[in-house]
């Protein structure tokens, strides 16, 4: 019977970690899926619409739309994922979703009575589309999560796909053929966001179904603005510091520094997909295995190997660019070659932080979270103007590291009050490795002797990790012993 028992709590700890590892493949399908189709597009908006000042234009709409979209929902979106994946029951679910509801509806009515009376003061061009595609990216974010907290995950990520896939055939029919200029990409944009609302409700009614008028909402509705509104400083702040850094490479140290600088961000960007991925799959597990009792160690486990999975993940990426980087971009931008190994750190500890956010969504203690991004905010506008004008971009990279590697401590000293985390001592081994593969990078050496080192880093990483990989694949075999010995 003990032996039993002993094979029932193995069987339960490889089920939650298979469901760990199959939340990152398939939020990896979906995120790495929009992100190639998102690329992709770009050859087309370049061709088809020369005007780069008109595309910039669009750009900067896209990026306040996404910036704007907590505010104008009071980052409901977070707080219906949360609160929905805890919810025991149909009931509980219908309370949830009818106080987020009524709480979105007088939200966007005063949010939308607002920007339209800024839109007719002041002289923005294409403000009614750009009103429009603020409204979209809200409330796809909102219906996504809510969607993803009821239990459909795929439905979420295929949501994503299907999003990034309309932009391209849309942008196909009314840039390219149409010849509807940046319009085209407005319309694009917008519609790819509200017909994957409008498809998945009509067939599956997956939230509708949980509206119910008489479901009291009022008290939830406290309970969600409690936990949602802390939220909103932390993701303004998070904006400062992901994108702050161009103007103040802009204002150091010129245009071309910052067009150059540009670039290495762009590639940068595939290290945050990657965070991404892992973050999603992590604040789903976070959230539901909060209150089990062997928490701490699992946790545990689960950021050693989120370190070991970065730490290979950027060895690789300054291996490929290292090799590929002369024909990937143009001669007058292979500067920017300089900057990718330091960026992509910078990258890292970033999601680290991120990673560590997880203590105040588990115990809903928001109200803690602004406080440390407010004061790491400053501390970057103050090291930026210290640096910048010293080391130009230098300056800039190395504010950013000072800064997410201050608040990496910040929170893992704070995140104690929520639960312990004990990585593996292996745990240095890939950050020693990343070092040297990094390091190496710099170094004049021939093409075959850079990837030999780099080949060595990756494969002590990989033979360093810890047994919390191989839990994966040993479920089966449990499972099955557990089956003979019930029977």
């Amino acid at each position: 019977m003990a032996n039993f028992a002993g094979q029932v709590r193995q069987m339960n700890e490889n089920n939650r970690w298979k469901k760990f590892f199959h939340d990152v493949g398939v939020y990896g399908v979906g995120n790495v899926g929009a992100k190639v189709i998102t690329f992709l597009m770009v050859p087309l908006y370049t061709y088809f619409i020369p005007d780069t000042a008109a595309f910039g234009y669009f750009d900067i709409c896209l990026t306040a739309a996404f910036l704007l979209a907590p505010l104008l929902t009071l980052d409901m979106r977070d707080g219906l994922f949360r609160f929905l994946l805890n919810a025991p029951d149909s009931t509980e679910k219908s309370c949830v979703i009818k106080a987020a509801s009524q709480v979105l509806m007088r939200s966007f009515a005063l949010s939308l009575a607002i920007l339209i009376a800024v839109a007719c003061f002041l002289p923005i061009d294409h403000k009614w589309l750009t009103l429009l595609l603020l409204l979209s990216v809200a409330l796809i974010e909102v219906y996504g999560q809510t969607v993803r907290g009821l239990g459909h995950t795929k439905v979420f990520v295929g949501m994503g796909l299907a999003t990034a896939l309309l932009i391209a055939l849309l942008s196909i029919v009314l840039v390219a053929w149409m010849d509807m200029g940046i319009a085209g990409i407005f319309w694009a944009n917008i519609g790819a966001r509200l017909l994957p609302i409008v498809f998945v409700e009509l067939r599956s009614r997956l939230v509708l179904k949980y509206y119910l008028r008489s479901a009291p909402w009022r008290q939830q509705a406290r309970q969600l603005v409690r936990y949602t509104l802390p939220q909103i400083p932390t993701i303004l702040i998070w904006w400062v510091l992901s994108f702050g850094d161009r103007w103040f490479v802009l204002w150091s140290s010129g245009a071309e520094a910052n067009g150059i600088y540009a670039v290495a961000a762009r590639f940068t960007g595939a290290i945050y997909t990657f965070t991404v991925i892992l973050q999603q799959a992590w604040q789903e597990t976070a959230i539901l295995q909060y209150r089990s009792k062997d928490r701490d160690a699992f946790f545990s486990q689960i950021f050693t190997v989120f370190i070991y999975a970065l730490c290979a993940v950027v060895i690789v990426y300054i291996a490929v660019l290292k090799l590929n980087y002369h024909w990937l971009v143009e001669s007058h931008y292979a500067m920017s070659q300089q900057y990718l190994f330091p960026m992509a750190v910078a990258a890292g500890i970033f999601s680290i932080v991120n990673f560590l956010e997880m203590g105040y969504q588990c115990s809903l203690e928001t109200h803690r979270a602004p406080l440390p991004s407010i004061i790491t905010g400053c501390l970057n506008v103050v090291l930026n103007l210290l640096l910048a004008p010293l080391w130009g971009v230098w300056g800039v990279i190395a504010a950013s590291l000072l800064t997410f590697t201050f608040f990496a401590i910040y929170r893992y000293l704070d995140t104690r009050r929520y639960f312990s985390l004990r990585p593996d001592w292996r745990t240095v081994i890939p950050i020693v490795m990343l070092a040297v593969a990094g390091v190496s990078s710099y170094l004049a050496l021939p093409w075959w002797i850079y990837l030999l080192i780099s080949a060595v880093a990756l494969l002590v990483v990989v033979w360093s990790m810890p047994t919390s990989w191989r839990r994966l694949f040993s479920h089966s075999s449990v499972s099955g012993s557990v089956s003979k010995s019930n029977l």
